[in-house]
């Protein structure tokens, strides 16, 4: 939507006002009511094409981000010209209404019911002088916080708009493919202190495929990696090595979005299951001031605090300070859960038109390398570590500076331009289990340093406009992603373990050996465009890209010998959606996917550098938005598959070939809403059949850490203020099935059901909050193809918030 937000004007006299609120028996204040009835004067530019009236209402509504309640009789076979042109909210009702004896009256501020003409009462307008932005302080909120945007907060669970499906603010009832939206109170709630553990709730995503790892955050989608190329921030992926890889703090974010099946056709590169978005908490017009302290099981000791407001009295330039401290152990004994991190932003608003925001991060974590335990056969996963606590550390720090900069050249016509450099440097240490002889375990030592540096620039061009009654949203737009790596890793003995009488130390560490040595650039330009088109109930949505990429790994060790490969793809998308008045949604979408491939074949094959892997995805869904109810429900079916995998060469097992598939079918359901009377709740199911149906190694297999079925839901309910003031209760229960623990699917990991528990209570600015999640402490062993470590346990928060 294209918002005109202008000066607003004096109308009628205060005095004349109060003399209106005393004749409907009002007892609000003449400055509740001011801010009230400025809040409705607000114009919105808004360009929606004749249909039912329904529609029309739903449309504007959305626009205006107001909650709109009728009764289906009252407006059942009408229907509306349409809305074009500047209108406040109560304009904007009333012209859609005309000539059909209807009327909104409103109740709460926001809220407005659809009702016969003659049983409203209607007030004089009431009109202030001033700007918007001093109307915002008067008020002691900005206007940017009264309408949701697509990347600006959400109040409590419920998401309308988002970003990440289209590149454009779209509402998610009509984006034609599945998306999930984790907002911050949901965060909070929930007490999250990872990426995985703030996904949990929601559907298609396993956050913990190889349990407990304090490195990285690694969620599968539909059963596909998106910890590598579908790791994104602000709408832009994060670059990543073979351990460096860019973190993401969960304080630091606004809202966590999941996007799932194909995405290359906006994004480039991708795996087909999908990816995780974070997108930045930035300045506000409204003022922020927040510190929070937390403390927990295992030493943790964390700090936070979230500042931000205008700088200028105009409210021309605004800030942001985001910033998290923590010093913590962790579950894995003798290791450590560390990190800084700070994150500033500032928006300046050059022109009316204008906006250019300026924001960065810094980030330190020291943590485990190889958080590990060591698997007996025919005993299972034992409590004894296959590293050694004296000799295990991640050490990593990471920064990154941008802008994001848009120019609205007319109300038709909008520009923008992201852009990020960043920088990653990792220096690990580990020891890992190498030969168990009688009750030694003998091991090898190793290093890796990796230095990381990735650009990013993404330049967009969207056109909005109607030929006839077709509304038309058209995105043109370059992309260009660059990574400069640099991994080394060096390798020697380690100690022996004594299993009996198990002694950690680094007495027997030799001296490590340089074993790899590799300098590696990608370049990717990406050129795409996209069409949104709505008529009536119906939206369509089509989209192509072509990539052009440029890789090259040079040999350090073997006379800088140079490997280059040229991975171009085409990819597209087609997606159809019908909006019915009473909110049901169907759907249906066709999509690709590509993702380069290092490596090249066997000499006897010419040594050929390998494509890309190639994806495919039929998806059909339902979305339900039900009028009335602060409520979002999506359920659909989707069926994927990738080709051009890589598996062994059975003529040269020291190779591989492209000859691998991998299909993943499955359903997933999900429900988030705020269902009033202080009670939010999010739940989800998920079912994924995937499958290896073509590969030398493990033909017809189930890939490693994929469990078939996943179920969820969290509850929150607020007591009432007549009752028990601020006291709050939630409480969460998760399901995730049993998955395969090596390749050829001869040994299983455990199912897992965990519970969680919340209280919190508030008392003024001040939130006491309680989480303790796994309250059972319910762990399983988790392997992967030979590492094994435990599901993550009980984990105890505490913490005290003073906002102001």
């Amino acid at each position: 939507m294209v918002f005109s937000i202008p000066a607003v004007r004096r109308g009628v006299s205060l005095g004349a006002f109060a003399v209106a609120l005393g004749s409907v028996g009002a007892a609000a204040s003449i400055d509740q009511a001011l801010a009230a009835s400025a809040a409705t004067q607000d114009t919105v530019h808004v360009d929606i094409p004749a249909g039912s009236l329904a529609s029309v209402l739903r449309q504007f509504a959305t626009a205006t981000g107001t909650k709109l309640e009728y009764s289906s009789p009252t407006v059942q076979g009408l229907t509306s010209p349409g809305l074009h042109g500047n209108f406040s909210v109560q304009e904007g009702f009333s012209h859609a209404l005309r000539n059909h004896g209807l009327t909104v009256q409103q109740g709460h501020p926001g809220y407005f019911t659809v009702v016969k003409a003659s049983s409203a009462i209607i007030l004089s307008p009431v009109r202030v002088r001033g700007t918007a932005s001093q109307q915002a302080k008067t008020m002691g909120e900005g206007l940017a916080g009264q309408k949701e945007t697509a990347t600006g907060p959400v109040k409590g669970y419920v998401a309308h708009l988002s970003a990440s499906g289209t590149k454009t603010e779209t509402p998610l009832i009509e984006t034609p493919q599945s998306i999930s939206v984790v907002p911050r109170d949901l965060i909070s709630d929930i007490g999250a202190q990872s990426l995985g553990q703030a996904l949990v709730y929601s559907a298609g995503v396993q956050t913990q495929p190889y349990g407990f790892d304090p490195r990285y955050d690694q969620p599968l989608i539909r059963g596909f990696s998106a910890s590598q190329y579908g790791n994104y921030r602000d709408g832009m992926r994060f670059a990543n090595g073979s351990f460096a890889y860019f973190r993401n703090e969960p304080y630091e974010a606004e809202r966590i979005e999941v996007f799932r099946g194909p995405t290359s056709v906006l994004y480039g590169s991708n795996n087909p299951g999908g990816l995780t978005n974070v997108v930045s908490k930035l300045p506000v017009d409204t003022p922020i001031h927040e510190v929070e302290l937390t403390l927990g099981n295992y030493n943790r000791y964390q700090g936070e605090f979230d500042f931000g407001g205008a700088v200028d009295h105009g409210h021309d330039v605004l800030y942001r300070l985001t910033g998290l401290f923590r010093d913590s152990d962790t579950q894995v004994h003798n290791t450590k859960d560390n990190r800084i991190a700070v994150a500033p932003s500032m928006t300046f608003h050059i022109t009316p038109r204008t906006t250019l925001t300026v924001l960065g991060e810094y980030q330190k974590n020291l943590t485990s390398m190889w958080p590990y335990y060591l698997y007996m056969p025919g005993k299972g996963l034992t409590h004894i570590r296959v590293g050694d606590p004296a000799y295990d550390a991640f050490r990593q720090q990471q920064w990154y500076f941008g802008y994001k900069l848009e120019h609205k050249v007319s109300d038709l016509v909008t520009l923008r331009q992201n852009f990020r450099y960043g920088h990653a440097y990792l220096d690990g240490e580990f020891e890992d289990s190498y030969a168990l002889l009688g009750p030694n375990l003998t091991r090898y030592a190793g290093q890796w340093q990796e230095g990381l540096t990735s650009l990013n620039i993404d330049t967009q061009a969207q056109f909005k406009f109607r030929t006839g009654p077709v509304q038309h949203t058209i995105l043109f737009g370059v992309d260009y992603f660059q990574q400069h790596l640099n991994s080394k890793m060096g390798e020697g003995w380690g100690s022996t373990l004594n299993l009996l009488n198990p002694v950690y130390s680094t007495s027997g560490v030799s001296i490590i050996q340089t074993a790899t040595d590799v300098y590696q650039v990608i370049d990717q330009v990406g050129i795409y465009a996209q069409e949104q088109l709505s008529w009536k109930h119906w939206h369509l949505l089509l989209g192509g890209r072509e990539d052009i990429v440029g890789t090259s790994s040079k040999n350090l060790l073997a006379n800088n010998a140079t490997t280059r490969t040229s991975p171009n793809a085409f990819t597209g998308r087609a997606s159809l959606l019908y909006l019915f008045d009473n909110g049901i949604a169907p759907y249906f979408s066709y999509s690709t996917s590509f993702m380069p491939t290092s490596g090249v074949s066997s000499p006897a094959t010419g040594s050929r550098p390998f494509d890309p892997t190639k994806g495919h995805q039929y998806e059909a869904g339902l979305k339900y938005q039900p009028h009335g109810l602060d409520s979002y429900i999506t359920a659909d079916f989707f069926d994927l598959h990738q080709t051009n995998v890589l598996t062994t060469d059975p003529a040269n097992t020291l190779y591989n070939i492209q000859n691998g598939r991998v299909r993943s079918r499955g359903a997933e359901v999900e429900a988030v809403a705020n269902l009033g009377f202080g009670l939010q709740a999010i739940g989800s199911y998920t079912y994924v059949d995937i499958l290896n149906t073509q590969s030398t190694t493990a033909p017809h297999k189930i890939p490693v850490g994929v469990p078939r079925n996943q179920a969820s839901l969290f509850l929150n309910y607020t007591f009432p203020s007549h009752f028990v003031p601020g006291l709050g209760v939630g409480g969460g229960v998760r399901f995730l099935d049993k998955t395969w623990a090596n390749v050829a699917n001869t040994q299983r990991n455990d199912a897992l059901t965990v519970f969680d528990v919340m209280i919190h209570k508030d008392v003024g600015p001040v939130r006491l909050q309680l989480n303790v999640n796994n309250i059972a402490n319910r762990r399983v062993a988790v392997c992967n193809t030979g590492n094994c470590t435990w599901s993550l346990g009980r984990v105890v928060l505490g913490s005290v918030r003073v906002r102001w």
